[in-house]
């Protein structure tokens, strides 16, 4: 009985559950509304989630940059063009 828990549980923390469960049309419009949402403004739609819950301007890709996450709403984020170069060339 144990060895099924743990196999229940494991299946559904890696989202496999959610893979069966979901149907793809689904997952096609959730795929298609985030490419848009990068499109237009730049960041994903759990991005856009994430912003709204903790009320500042949350981006998860600028973990990858090595930059802050989130930032106050209104704080430019933009980098110069000496900074951009400086990033490049490292």
């Amino acid at each position: 009985m144990r060895a099924i828990i743990l196999v229940f549980c494991a299946v559904a923390l890696s989202n496999c559950v959610g893979i069966a469960a979901v149907p793809p049309v689904v997952t096609y419009l959730s795929a298609g509304a985030t490419v848009f949402s990068y499109m237009t403004t730049g960041k994903g739609t759990s991005d856009h989630v994430i912003s709204a819950i903790v009320e500042q301007d949350c981006a998860l890709h600028r973990a990858l940059l090595q930059d802050e996450i989130c930032s106050q709403n209104g704080v430019p984020l933009a980098l110069t063009e000496a900074e951009v170069m400086a990033y490049l060339a490292e």
